[in-house]
């Protein structure tokens, strides 16, 4: 009930206080624009209900201003996202042409906003940007490929983890430890043995997924629960030896 009471203000609020006629040009106007960001403006929830609620009616003037780089990244990251709240899926081929931006957290936004509209271009985008410059991109990427159940997703990740763009000064990155958390969530069997190599892995991190990984796979838990990571990880080597998984 709070719900449609505030989606039918946010309906009034948009039909009285954004009363601004959408530019029928190929440029939106200035007035439309204002209007547009006074959207944008408002609180989280609000600014998605509204988007919804007005459908097209902003529609352009948000991709406009998601494409100005003379504004800050965080109205341009708000607007990429309120232009699918607005148009769903249809917003598809404008969100990809955000994903060719120079700029990271366009290219960021662009993963995020697909994934709520498009999974399976989501995905496709994903495995495009899984190998990006940015880390921050390569993240939310693998974000969008850890949610997919698909070979060709679990084998792209499998393959990203030794990159050497995942390690800087042959230190090895958080993102790593992602991808192995993400495949020990469902892991497969044949996986069972590149599982027992991360083992050795120097990462700690990496060390502890995989174990979440083998976990699953074998039904098997050791340790007290008291056991440091070094101590557990030895354990399971111990176990895996004798399971000839790897040796």
């Amino acid at each position: 009930m709070k719900k449609h009471l505030v989606v039918f203000g946010l309906s009034l609020v948009s039909s009285n206080v954004f009363a601004i006629p959408s530019s029928t040009g190929s440029t939106p106007t200035a007035s439309a624009l204002s209007a547009a960001i006074e959207v944008l403006n408002l609180p989280g929830e609000n600014r998605r209900l509204l988007a919804q609620v007005s459908g097209d009616r902003h529609y352009k003037q948000f991709i406009a201003l998601a494409f100005d780089e003379s504004r800050s990244m965080a109205l341009r990251w708000k607007a990429l996202m309120s232009a699918a709240d607005a148009r769903g899926k249809g917003s598809t081929v404008d969100i990809l042409k955000a994903a060719k931006s120079h700029q990271w957290y366009m290219r960021n936004a662009a993963l995020v906003a697909l994934q709520e509209v498009n999974q399976p271009e989501a995905e496709k985008l994903a495995l495009e940007l899984i190998s990006d410059k940015a880390l921050v991109v390569r993240s939310a990427a693998m974000d969008v490929l850890g949610h997919s159940s698909s070979f060709e997703a679990r084998e792209t990740l499998w393959s990203e983890l030794d990159k050497d763009y995942n390690f800087k000064k042959k230190q090895s990155l958080w993102i790593r430890n992602q991808i192995v958390e993400a495949l020990a969530k469902k892991p497969l069997d044949k996986e069972r043995l590149q599982f027992t190599a991360l083992l050795k892995d120097s990462d700690e991190r990496v060390q502890m997924a995989s174990i979440q990984g083998l976990e699953k796979l074998t039904g098997v838990r050791l340790g007290d629960g008291q056991a440091t990571p070094k101590q557990l990880v030895s354990d399971w080597n111990e176990y895996m030896k004798k399971e000839n998984s790897l040796y």
